[in-house]
Protein backbone atom coordinates (compact mmCIF):
# COMPACT_ATOMS: atom_id res chain seq x y z
CA UNK A 1 0.00 0.00 0.00
CA UNK A 2 0.86 3.62 -0.63
CA UNK A 3 1.60 5.76 2.33
CA UNK A 4 -0.88 9.24 2.42
CA UNK A 5 2.84 11.30 1.29
CA UNK A 6 3.44 9.22 -1.93
CA UNK A 7 1.70 8.99 -5.12
CA UNK A 8 1.17 11.42 -8.00
CA UNK A 9 -1.88 12.79 -6.43
CA UNK A 10 0.01 14.75 -3.56
CA UNK A 11 3.34 15.55 -6.20
CA UNK A 12 -0.07 17.23 -8.35
CA UNK A 13 -1.33 19.30 -5.29
CA UNK A 14 2.49 20.24 -4.78
CA UNK A 15 2.84 21.93 -8.30
CA UNK A 16 -0.42 23.46 -7.80
CA UNK A 17 0.47 24.76 -4.46
CA UNK A 18 3.53 26.17 -5.91
CA UNK A 19 1.62 28.17 -9.00
CA UNK A 20 -1.01 29.26 -6.61
CA UNK A 21 1.76 30.98 -4.59
CA UNK A 22 3.22 32.72 -7.44
CA UNK A 23 -0.07 33.95 -8.98
CA UNK A 24 -1.58 34.62 -5.53
CA UNK A 25 2.23 37.02 -4.98
CA UNK A 26 1.59 38.44 -8.23
CA UNK A 27 -1.69 40.08 -7.60
CA UNK A 28 -1.07 41.01 -3.85
CA UNK A 29 2.40 42.00 -3.68
CA UNK A 30 1.57 42.41 0.37
CA UNK A 31 0.81 39.15 0.86
CA UNK A 32 4.75 37.81 1.41
CA UNK A 33 5.77 40.25 3.34
CA UNK A 34 2.61 39.13 5.68
CA UNK A 35 3.30 35.29 5.33
CA UNK A 36 6.73 36.33 6.36
CA UNK A 37 5.82 37.97 9.42
CA UNK A 38 3.45 35.06 10.31
CA UNK A 39 6.28 32.49 10.06
CA UNK A 40 8.59 34.03 12.34
CA UNK A 41 5.67 34.67 14.70
CA UNK A 42 5.29 30.95 15.15
CA UNK A 43 8.78 29.68 15.05
CA UNK A 44 9.47 32.41 17.36
CA UNK A 45 6.56 30.91 20.12
CA UNK A 46 7.44 27.67 19.56
CA UNK A 47 11.19 28.52 20.54
CA UNK A 48 10.05 30.63 23.20
CA UNK A 49 8.76 27.76 25.35
CA UNK A 50 10.45 24.43 24.89
CA UNK A 51 7.76 21.77 25.22
CA UNK A 52 9.30 19.85 28.20
CA UNK A 53 9.55 23.08 30.19
CA UNK A 54 6.64 24.94 29.77
CA UNK A 55 6.16 25.92 33.19
CA UNK A 56 9.14 25.95 34.73
CA UNK A 57 10.17 29.14 36.67
CA UNK A 58 13.80 28.81 36.82
CA UNK A 59 16.32 29.36 33.81
CA UNK A 60 18.66 26.58 35.77
CA UNK A 61 15.64 23.73 35.16
CA UNK A 62 16.79 23.87 31.88
CA UNK A 63 20.24 22.12 33.24
CA UNK A 64 20.27 18.61 32.15
CA UNK A 65 20.73 16.30 35.66
CA UNK A 66 21.05 13.09 33.12
CA UNK A 67 18.25 11.68 34.81
CA UNK A 68 15.81 9.44 32.61
CA UNK A 69 12.48 7.91 33.67
CA UNK A 70 13.29 3.64 33.20
CA UNK A 71 9.93 2.88 34.30
CA UNK A 72 6.96 3.14 33.46
CA UNK A 73 6.74 4.80 30.00
CA UNK A 74 5.30 8.29 28.83
CA UNK A 75 1.91 7.74 28.03
CA UNK A 76 1.72 4.20 29.69
CA UNK A 77 -1.28 2.91 31.38
CA UNK A 78 -0.29 0.58 34.62
CA UNK A 79 -2.71 -1.42 36.81
CA UNK A 80 -2.45 -1.85 40.87
CA UNK A 81 -2.89 -0.08 43.66
CA UNK A 82 1.54 0.19 44.26
CA UNK A 83 3.45 1.22 41.16
CA UNK A 84 7.40 1.38 40.69
CA UNK A 85 8.79 4.29 39.68
CA UNK A 86 11.95 3.69 38.22
CA UNK A 87 14.94 6.18 36.94
CA UNK A 88 18.45 6.25 35.97
CA UNK A 89 21.02 8.80 36.97
CA UNK A 90 24.13 9.64 34.50
CA UNK A 91 24.86 12.85 35.38
CA UNK A 92 26.99 14.18 37.81
CA UNK A 93 24.89 14.99 41.03
CA UNK A 94 25.42 17.75 43.92
CA UNK A 95 22.53 16.55 45.79
CA UNK A 96 22.63 13.10 47.90
CA UNK A 97 18.76 12.47 46.97
CA UNK A 98 16.13 12.43 44.29
CA UNK A 99 12.22 13.72 45.37
CA UNK A 100 9.26 11.89 43.44
CA UNK A 101 6.21 14.36 43.05
CA UNK A 102 3.21 13.17 41.70
CA UNK A 103 0.47 16.10 40.59
CA UNK A 104 1.92 18.45 42.73
CA UNK A 105 2.41 16.48 45.76
CA UNK A 106 5.65 15.41 47.57
CA UNK A 107 5.74 10.97 47.18
CA UNK A 108 8.65 9.72 48.11
CA UNK A 109 12.70 10.68 49.00
CA UNK A 110 15.03 8.44 47.56
CA UNK A 111 19.45 8.53 47.73
CA UNK A 112 20.95 9.00 44.52
CA UNK A 113 22.43 5.81 43.26
CA UNK A 114 22.71 4.40 39.03
CA UNK A 115 19.10 3.79 39.74
CA UNK A 116 16.43 4.71 41.89
CA UNK A 117 13.52 3.51 42.39
CA UNK A 118 10.10 4.96 43.97
CA UNK A 119 6.84 3.15 45.01
CA UNK A 120 4.08 5.26 44.29
CA UNK A 121 0.64 4.61 46.40
CA UNK A 122 -1.21 4.77 43.56
CA UNK A 123 -4.28 3.76 45.33
CA UNK A 124 -4.15 7.36 47.34
CA UNK A 125 -5.02 8.67 43.68
CA UNK A 126 -7.89 6.98 42.99
CA UNK A 127 -11.65 8.20 43.65
CA UNK A 128 -12.36 4.64 45.06
CA UNK A 129 -15.11 4.04 42.13
CA UNK A 130 -11.98 2.30 39.57
CA UNK A 131 -12.39 4.85 37.23
CA UNK A 132 -8.56 5.24 35.44
CA UNK A 133 -6.17 7.81 37.75
CA UNK A 134 -3.91 10.06 35.36
CA UNK A 135 -1.02 11.11 37.16
CA UNK A 136 2.09 13.46 36.75
CA UNK A 137 5.49 12.52 38.10
CA UNK A 138 8.37 15.30 38.70
CA UNK A 139 11.78 14.39 39.52
CA UNK A 140 13.39 17.35 41.31
CA UNK A 141 17.13 17.68 42.47
CA UNK A 142 16.56 19.85 45.38
CA UNK A 143 14.28 22.52 44.00
CA UNK A 144 14.89 22.11 40.52
CA UNK A 145 12.54 20.22 37.77
CA UNK A 146 14.98 17.23 36.29
CA UNK A 147 12.33 15.34 34.51
CA UNK A 148 8.21 14.78 34.00
CA UNK A 149 6.41 12.00 32.87
CA UNK A 150 2.29 11.21 32.82
CA UNK A 151 1.04 7.67 32.80
CA UNK A 152 -2.43 6.60 33.63
CA UNK A 153 -2.97 4.03 36.92
CA UNK A 154 -5.91 1.56 36.48
CA UNK A 155 -7.83 -0.57 38.78
CA UNK A 156 -9.21 -3.88 37.98
CA UNK A 157 -12.15 -4.97 40.12
CA UNK A 158 -13.44 -8.27 40.62
CA UNK A 159 -16.81 -9.05 39.67
CA UNK A 160 -17.86 -12.77 40.98
CA UNK A 161 -16.65 -14.43 43.82
CA UNK A 162 -16.93 -18.06 43.61
CA UNK A 163 -14.79 -20.92 44.23
CA UNK A 164 -15.58 -22.50 40.78
CA UNK A 165 -15.15 -21.45 37.69
CA UNK A 166 -16.18 -18.38 36.20
CA UNK A 167 -14.64 -17.64 32.88
CA UNK A 168 -15.71 -16.38 29.61
CA UNK A 169 -17.28 -12.89 29.98
CA UNK A 170 -19.30 -11.54 27.01
CA UNK A 171 -20.88 -7.62 26.91
CA UNK A 172 -24.34 -7.52 25.96
CA UNK A 173 -25.28 -4.67 22.73
CA UNK A 174 -26.14 -2.18 25.50
CA UNK A 175 -23.01 -2.78 27.58
CA UNK A 176 -24.74 -2.99 30.95
CA UNK A 177 -24.47 -7.00 31.29
CA UNK A 178 -22.41 -9.72 31.08
CA UNK A 179 -22.84 -13.48 29.82
CA UNK A 180 -20.25 -15.64 31.45
CA UNK A 181 -20.11 -19.34 31.76
CA UNK A 182 -19.89 -21.62 35.57
CA UNK A 183 -19.55 -24.77 36.83
CA UNK A 184 -21.25 -23.86 39.98
CA UNK A 185 -22.97 -26.48 41.53
CA UNK A 186 -21.84 -28.81 38.39
CA UNK A 187 -19.85 -32.05 38.00
CA UNK A 188 -16.41 -31.35 36.43
CA UNK A 189 -16.22 -30.32 32.93
CA UNK A 190 -20.00 -29.13 32.87
CA UNK A 191 -20.90 -25.68 32.54
CA UNK A 192 -23.86 -23.15 32.58
CA UNK A 193 -24.64 -19.94 31.54
CA UNK A 194 -25.07 -16.83 33.79
CA UNK A 195 -26.02 -13.26 33.30
CA UNK A 196 -24.42 -10.55 35.33
CA UNK A 197 -24.64 -6.85 36.17
CA UNK A 198 -21.49 -5.60 37.08
CA UNK A 199 -23.85 -3.54 39.94
CA UNK A 200 -22.45 -5.96 42.33
CA UNK A 201 -25.85 -7.99 42.43
CA UNK A 202 -25.80 -11.93 41.96
CA UNK A 203 -25.60 -13.54 38.54
CA UNK A 204 -28.94 -15.23 37.58
CA UNK A 205 -28.84 -18.88 35.40
CA UNK A 206 -30.12 -18.87 32.10
CA UNK A 207 -31.46 -22.09 31.10
CA UNK A 208 -31.50 -24.22 28.17
CA UNK A 209 -31.87 -27.62 27.16
CA UNK A 210 -28.17 -28.63 26.92
CA UNK A 211 -26.18 -29.99 29.68
CA UNK A 212 -22.73 -28.27 28.69
CA UNK A 213 -22.29 -24.76 27.48
CA UNK A 214 -19.44 -22.70 26.00
CA UNK A 215 -18.54 -19.49 24.72
CA UNK A 216 -22.06 -17.76 25.18
CA UNK A 217 -22.67 -14.74 23.45
CA UNK A 218 -25.89 -12.71 22.36
CA UNK A 219 -28.31 -12.15 20.10
CA UNK A 220 -28.06 -8.80 18.78
CA UNK A 221 -31.78 -8.01 20.67
CA UNK A 222 -30.33 -9.75 23.97
CA UNK A 223 -33.04 -12.46 23.33
CA UNK A 224 -31.32 -15.08 22.79
CA UNK A 225 -27.84 -16.65 23.57
CA UNK A 226 -25.13 -18.91 21.44
CA UNK A 227 -22.90 -21.48 22.21
CA UNK A 228 -21.83 -24.65 21.83
CA UNK A 229 -22.27 -28.18 23.48
CA UNK A 230 -21.85 -31.73 23.30
CA UNK A 231 -24.04 -34.30 21.13
CA UNK A 232 -23.95 -37.94 21.53
CA UNK A 233 -23.47 -39.44 17.99
CA UNK A 234 -25.80 -42.26 18.18
CA UNK A 235 -23.99 -44.11 15.09
CA UNK A 236 -20.70 -43.95 16.47
CA UNK A 237 -21.27 -43.53 19.88
CA UNK A 238 -19.05 -40.80 20.20
CA UNK A 239 -19.36 -37.10 21.59
CA UNK A 240 -19.31 -33.98 18.74
CA UNK A 241 -19.38 -30.42 19.25
CA UNK A 242 -21.97 -28.18 17.67
CA UNK A 243 -23.52 -24.33 18.09
CA UNK A 244 -26.89 -24.11 19.72
CA UNK A 245 -28.82 -20.92 19.98
CA UNK A 246 -31.47 -20.75 23.61
CA UNK A 247 -34.46 -18.27 24.12
CA UNK A 248 -33.43 -16.35 27.53
CA UNK A 249 -36.67 -16.28 27.92
CA UNK A 250 -38.18 -19.72 27.87
CA UNK A 251 -35.17 -22.20 27.92
CA UNK A 252 -35.94 -23.22 24.45
CA UNK A 253 -33.10 -24.29 22.09
CA UNK A 254 -32.40 -24.82 18.71
CA UNK A 255 -29.23 -26.95 17.57
CA UNK A 256 -27.66 -24.60 14.64
CA UNK A 257 -25.02 -26.52 13.29
CA UNK A 258 -25.23 -30.78 13.04
CA UNK A 259 -21.86 -32.34 11.55
CA UNK A 260 -19.37 -34.69 12.77
CA UNK A 261 -16.76 -32.65 13.01
CA UNK A 262 -16.00 -30.27 15.80
CA UNK A 263 -17.67 -26.74 15.87
CA UNK A 264 -17.19 -23.82 18.34
CA UNK A 265 -17.21 -20.30 19.31
CA UNK A 266 -20.22 -19.44 17.82
CA UNK A 267 -21.08 -15.80 17.38
CA UNK A 268 -24.10 -13.33 16.06
CA UNK A 269 -23.61 -10.81 13.61
CA UNK A 270 -24.56 -7.60 14.27
CA UNK A 271 -27.66 -7.70 11.58
CA UNK A 272 -28.64 -10.92 13.48
CA UNK A 273 -28.85 -12.61 10.41
CA UNK A 274 -25.47 -14.79 10.65
CA UNK A 275 -23.51 -16.73 13.07
CA UNK A 276 -19.65 -17.56 12.66
CA UNK A 277 -18.20 -20.04 13.95
CA UNK A 278 -14.89 -22.29 13.65
CA UNK A 279 -14.89 -26.02 13.06
CA UNK A 280 -12.68 -28.87 11.80
CA UNK A 281 -15.26 -30.33 9.38
CA UNK A 282 -12.98 -29.94 6.24
CA UNK A 283 -9.62 -31.20 8.06
CA UNK A 284 -7.95 -28.29 9.49
CA UNK A 285 -9.64 -25.31 12.00
CA UNK A 286 -11.56 -23.01 10.02
CA UNK A 287 -13.74 -20.18 10.00
CA UNK A 288 -17.52 -20.80 8.98
CA UNK A 289 -20.77 -18.94 8.81
CA UNK A 290 -24.41 -19.93 8.69
CA UNK A 291 -27.35 -18.02 8.03
CA UNK A 292 -30.14 -17.96 10.99
CA UNK A 293 -33.24 -16.57 11.61
CA UNK A 294 -33.87 -14.00 14.24
CA UNK A 295 -34.81 -17.04 16.96
CA UNK A 296 -31.47 -18.59 15.90
CA UNK A 297 -32.61 -21.36 13.72
CA UNK A 298 -30.34 -22.24 10.52
CA UNK A 299 -31.96 -21.06 7.02
CA UNK A 300 -29.55 -22.59 4.69
CA UNK A 301 -26.49 -24.49 4.96
CA UNK A 302 -23.03 -23.30 6.65
CA UNK A 303 -20.36 -21.31 4.71
CA UNK A 304 -16.58 -21.37 4.79
CA UNK A 305 -15.11 -18.00 5.35
CA UNK A 306 -11.38 -18.70 5.78
CA UNK A 307 -10.04 -21.70 5.04
CA UNK A 308 -5.88 -22.94 5.09
CA UNK A 309 -3.68 -24.99 6.48
CA UNK A 310 -3.33 -23.29 9.65
CA UNK A 311 -5.78 -22.84 12.68
CA UNK A 312 -7.94 -19.86 11.88
CA UNK A 313 -11.05 -19.60 15.25
CA UNK A 314 -12.60 -17.22 17.60
CA UNK A 315 -14.10 -15.32 15.00
CA UNK A 316 -15.57 -12.12 16.19
CA UNK A 317 -17.81 -9.40 14.30
CA UNK A 318 -17.12 -5.74 14.17
CA UNK A 319 -19.78 -3.60 15.39
CA UNK A 320 -20.89 -2.83 11.89
CA UNK A 321 -20.20 -6.31 10.73
CA UNK A 322 -18.14 -5.32 8.01
CA UNK A 323 -15.14 -6.93 9.38
CA UNK A 324 -14.21 -10.08 11.63
CA UNK A 325 -11.46 -9.95 14.23
CA UNK A 326 -9.85 -13.88 14.82
CA UNK A 327 -6.94 -15.86 16.02
CA UNK A 328 -4.61 -17.64 13.58
CA UNK A 329 -1.22 -19.60 13.64
CA UNK A 330 -0.92 -19.03 9.79
CA UNK A 331 2.17 -17.05 9.88
CA UNK A 332 3.86 -19.57 12.60
CA UNK A 333 3.11 -17.97 15.67
CA UNK A 334 -0.87 -17.23 16.92
CA UNK A 335 -1.57 -13.64 16.10
CA UNK A 336 -4.51 -12.08 15.26
CA UNK A 337 -5.95 -11.41 12.09
CA UNK A 338 -8.75 -9.36 10.49
CA UNK A 339 -10.84 -9.94 7.45
CA UNK A 340 -13.67 -8.85 5.45
CA UNK A 341 -17.32 -10.46 6.46
CA UNK A 342 -17.36 -12.11 3.20
CA UNK A 343 -13.92 -13.36 3.62
CA UNK A 344 -12.38 -11.27 1.63
CA UNK A 345 -8.27 -9.77 2.38
CA UNK A 346 -7.38 -11.93 5.79
CA UNK A 347 -4.84 -9.41 7.18
CA UNK A 348 -2.49 -10.50 9.84
CA UNK A 349 -2.17 -6.95 12.32
CA UNK A 350 -0.39 -8.73 14.92
CA UNK A 351 3.45 -9.94 14.37
CA UNK A 352 4.78 -11.52 17.29
CA UNK A 353 6.35 -14.61 18.49
CA UNK A 354 3.83 -14.51 21.30
CA UNK A 355 0.74 -16.71 21.99
CA UNK A 356 -2.21 -13.82 20.99
CA UNK A 357 -5.48 -14.45 21.16
CA UNK A 358 -9.29 -14.01 22.02
CA UNK A 359 -9.57 -10.77 20.17
CA UNK A 360 -12.47 -8.63 20.80
CA UNK A 361 -13.51 -5.33 18.57
CA UNK A 362 -13.79 -1.64 21.01
CA UNK A 363 -17.08 -0.26 20.10
CA UNK A 364 -16.36 2.19 17.45
CA UNK A 365 -14.10 -0.92 15.47
CA UNK A 366 -10.86 0.97 15.38
CA UNK A 367 -9.42 -0.94 18.02
CA UNK A 368 -9.22 -4.77 19.84
CA UNK A 369 -7.98 -6.12 22.45
CA UNK A 370 -6.47 -9.58 23.12
CA UNK A 371 -4.88 -11.77 25.32
CA UNK A 372 -0.92 -12.76 24.97
CA UNK A 373 0.74 -15.78 26.56
CA UNK A 374 4.24 -14.33 27.57
CA UNK A 375 6.15 -16.22 29.60
CA UNK A 376 3.90 -18.22 31.98
CA UNK A 377 1.44 -15.19 32.36
CA UNK A 378 -1.00 -13.77 30.28
CA UNK A 379 -2.14 -10.24 29.80
CA UNK A 380 -4.50 -8.23 27.84
CA UNK A 381 -3.23 -5.55 25.32
CA UNK A 382 -5.25 -2.74 23.20
CA UNK A 383 -4.18 -2.54 19.75
CA UNK A 384 -5.01 0.37 17.44
CA UNK A 385 -5.78 -0.76 13.91
CA UNK A 386 -5.21 2.50 12.20
CA UNK A 387 -1.66 3.28 13.62
CA UNK A 388 -0.73 0.17 15.26
CA UNK A 389 -0.48 1.63 18.68
CA UNK A 390 -0.13 -0.66 21.77
CA UNK A 391 -1.19 -0.47 25.22
CA UNK A 392 -0.45 -3.60 28.13
CA UNK A 393 -3.62 -3.54 29.90
CA UNK A 394 -3.28 -6.40 32.97
CA UNK A 395 0.16 -7.34 33.90
CA UNK A 396 -0.37 -9.30 36.75
CA UNK A 397 1.41 -12.52 37.21
CA UNK A 398 -1.72 -14.92 36.45
CA UNK A 399 -3.89 -15.79 33.93
CA UNK A 400 -6.23 -12.70 31.92
CA UNK A 401 -7.72 -13.96 28.87
CA UNK A 402 -10.95 -13.41 26.92
CA UNK A 403 -11.57 -9.56 27.07
CA UNK A 404 -14.30 -8.29 25.75
CA UNK A 405 -15.29 -4.50 25.44
CA UNK A 406 -18.54 -2.60 26.85
CA UNK A 407 -20.62 -0.13 24.40
CA UNK A 408 -19.48 3.05 26.09
CA UNK A 409 -15.77 2.46 25.03
CA UNK A 410 -14.59 2.75 28.74
CA UNK A 411 -14.56 -1.13 30.61
CA UNK A 412 -13.40 -4.02 29.15
CA UNK A 413 -14.14 -7.83 31.30
CA UNK A 414 -12.30 -10.81 31.22
CA UNK A 415 -11.52 -13.55 33.18
CA UNK A 416 -8.88 -14.01 35.87
CA UNK A 417 -7.60 -16.64 38.30
CA UNK A 418 -5.07 -13.61 40.07
CA UNK A 419 -7.44 -13.91 43.25
CA UNK A 420 -6.70 -18.17 43.44
CA UNK A 421 -9.93 -18.95 41.60
CA UNK A 422 -10.90 -18.00 37.95
CA UNK A 423 -13.45 -15.08 38.38
CA UNK A 424 -14.85 -12.44 36.16
CA UNK A 425 -12.91 -8.92 36.05
CA UNK A 426 -13.37 -5.26 34.68
CA UNK A 427 -11.18 -2.76 34.12
CA UNK A 428 -12.46 0.88 33.27
CA UNK A 429 -10.13 2.41 30.74
CA UNK A 430 -8.79 5.85 29.62
CA UNK A 431 -11.28 6.71 26.70
CA UNK A 432 -9.77 6.30 23.51
CA UNK A 433 -10.83 8.77 20.97
CA UNK A 434 -12.35 6.91 17.30
CA UNK A 435 -9.63 8.19 14.31
CA UNK A 436 -11.36 11.21 12.55
CA UNK A 437 -8.72 11.19 9.31
CA UNK A 438 -7.70 8.47 7.58
CA UNK A 439 -5.03 8.04 4.89
CA UNK A 440 -4.75 6.90 1.58
CA UNK A 441 -2.90 3.77 2.73
CA UNK A 442 -5.50 3.23 5.64
CA UNK A 443 -3.45 5.37 8.70
CA UNK A 444 -4.09 8.10 10.63
CA UNK A 445 -3.09 11.13 9.83
CA UNK A 446 -0.71 12.47 11.12
CA UNK A 447 -1.69 14.65 14.19
CA UNK A 448 1.19 16.75 15.20
CA UNK A 449 1.26 20.62 13.07
CA UNK A 450 4.34 21.51 11.42
CA UNK A 451 5.55 25.47 11.76
CA UNK A 452 4.38 26.22 8.28
CA UNK A 453 1.34 24.73 9.09
CA UNK A 454 -0.45 28.40 9.10
CA UNK A 455 1.35 29.81 6.46
CA UNK A 456 0.23 26.78 4.31
CA UNK A 457 -3.23 26.81 5.48
CA UNK A 458 -3.51 30.83 4.68
CA UNK A 459 -2.08 29.72 1.14
CA UNK A 460 -4.90 26.92 0.78
CA UNK A 461 -7.33 29.12 1.54
CA UNK A 462 -6.78 32.11 -0.31
CA UNK A 463 -5.71 30.07 -3.26
CA UNK A 464 -9.35 27.74 -3.21
CA UNK A 465 -11.66 31.35 -2.65
CA UNK A 466 -9.34 32.59 -5.53
CA UNK A 467 -10.01 29.15 -7.61
CA UNK A 468 -6.61 28.57 -8.38
CA UNK A 469 -5.88 25.87 -6.57
CA UNK A 470 -7.58 22.76 -6.04
CA UNK A 471 -5.93 19.18 -5.07
CA UNK A 472 -6.71 15.89 -6.88
CA UNK A 473 -8.71 13.90 -4.69
CA UNK A 474 -7.19 10.38 -3.63
CA UNK A 475 -9.89 8.14 -2.19
CA UNK A 476 -10.02 6.51 0.94
CA UNK A 477 -8.04 2.91 0.31
CA UNK A 478 -11.05 0.62 0.31
CA UNK A 479 -11.87 -3.36 0.30
CA UNK A 480 -13.67 -2.90 -3.38
CA UNK A 481 -16.66 -2.31 -1.37
CA UNK A 482 -16.31 1.75 0.34
CA UNK A 483 -15.07 0.13 3.46
CA UNK A 484 -12.06 1.42 4.64
CA UNK A 485 -9.29 -1.13 5.64
CA UNK A 486 -7.60 -1.69 9.09
CA UNK A 487 -3.47 -0.59 8.98
CA UNK A 488 -0.99 -3.63 9.23
CA UNK A 489 2.19 -3.23 10.73
CA UNK A 490 4.09 -4.03 7.15
CA UNK A 491 2.00 -0.71 6.07
CA UNK A 492 4.23 1.10 8.87
CA UNK A 493 7.07 -0.79 8.46
CA UNK A 494 7.12 -1.52 4.69
CA UNK A 495 7.76 -5.03 4.98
Amino acid sequence: MQRATEGPGNLECTRLLHRSMTEISRQTPWLPVMMAVLLLVTLSSQQLVPADQSDTQNDDTQVDYGIAFLSPSEGEWVEGERVEVTVSTTGDLDEESLELWVNGQLEATESVTDSVSFDIHASGYSDGSGSPAALELEIRVGTHNAGRLNFTVIFPQRLTDSPAEDIQPEWNTEGDTLLFKSSRGLEEGDYEIYRLSPDGSEPSLVTTEQRYHGYPGWSPDGSHVVFNSWVRNSESDSHQMEIFTASILTGETHRVTDNAAFDDSGRWSPDGTEIIFYSNRDGTMDLWKVPVSETGEPTGPPLKLVGTDAREHCGRWSPDGDWIVYESDQSGSNDIWVVSSDGEGPTQVTFDDYQDGYPAWSPDGSHVVYNSVRGINGDLYVLSLFDGGLHRLTSDTAIDAHPTWSADGRHIAFHSDRSGDFDIWMVEIPLIEAPEDVSVAGTMVPAHASPLTPLVLLAVLLGTASGNLECPRSPLSTDGRGRSAPATQSDRWGH
